[in-house]
């Protein structure tokens, strides 16, 4: 009789961890494909709840299972995504680097300064070197003196009342900007920031 209701009592507890098991598993499935929409393709959250919206243009922060996400709306500044764990903070100010520094960093250590600068919010002062209003695109460039290599910091632009006509070559500007893409090729590095705004102040 005791092995029956222990038979009995086993075959219950199994069951009721294969339920949990699935459960859990499910939850963790739905919270990282969450988590993927957010940050490769800037959609959602969906199964976060919003907690704060800044007064800054509009920031919005989101708490999930585990996670956190502020999609950055300031009205002249930060525009992108940050996902992360509930101890992210809220950080609104730019990195501030010139374009030689940033040349240097990448061109002596590429990839720890690629990981360091992947998705933080810049602010990159240097010379103009092109300007295409078509693709709403600011080119700056740095160039060492031997001419042994370059860097092309390309900003797309998203600020919708900028005028292209009132900035031409080598003007020195500082712009801001999330940095998105590093090639390093040869002898030009190319740098991508997006979501660029010029910097009103220096």
């Amino acid at each position: 009789m005791k092995r029956e209701i222990s038979k009995e009592l086993e075959a219950k507890l199994k069951k009721n961890m294969t339920r949990l098991v699935i459960v859990v598993a499910i939850v963790v499935a739905l919270v990282s494909v969450d988590v993927l929409l957010v940050s490769k393709l800037h959609v959602g959250p969906f199964l976060a709840i919003r907690t704060k919206v800044y007064d800054d243009g509009g920031t919005k922060e989101y708490y999930g299972l585990g996670y956190k996400v502020i999609k950055y709306h300031q009205e002249k500044g930060r525009r992108d995504i940050q996902v992360g764990f509930w101890n992210l903070s809220y950080s609104g100010s730019p990195t501030a680097i010139s374009t030689l520094d940033l040349a240097l960093e990448l061109r002596n250590y590429p990839k720890k300064n690629y990981e360091k600068f992947y998705n933080q919010f810049l602010k990159v002062t240097g010379a103009i070197q092109k300007i295409d209003k078509k693709k709403k695109e600011i080119t700056l460039r740095y160039s060492d003196e031997d001419g042994a290599y370059h860097l092309d910091v390309v900003c797309q632009m998203i600020d919708e009342d900028l005028d292209f006509d009132e900035y031409q070559k080598s003007e020195v500007v500082s712009i801001l900007g999330t940095f998105t893409h590093f090639d390093n090729q040869e002898k030009i590095m190319n740098v991508t920031l997006e979501n660029g705004f010029i910097s009103s102040s220096e």
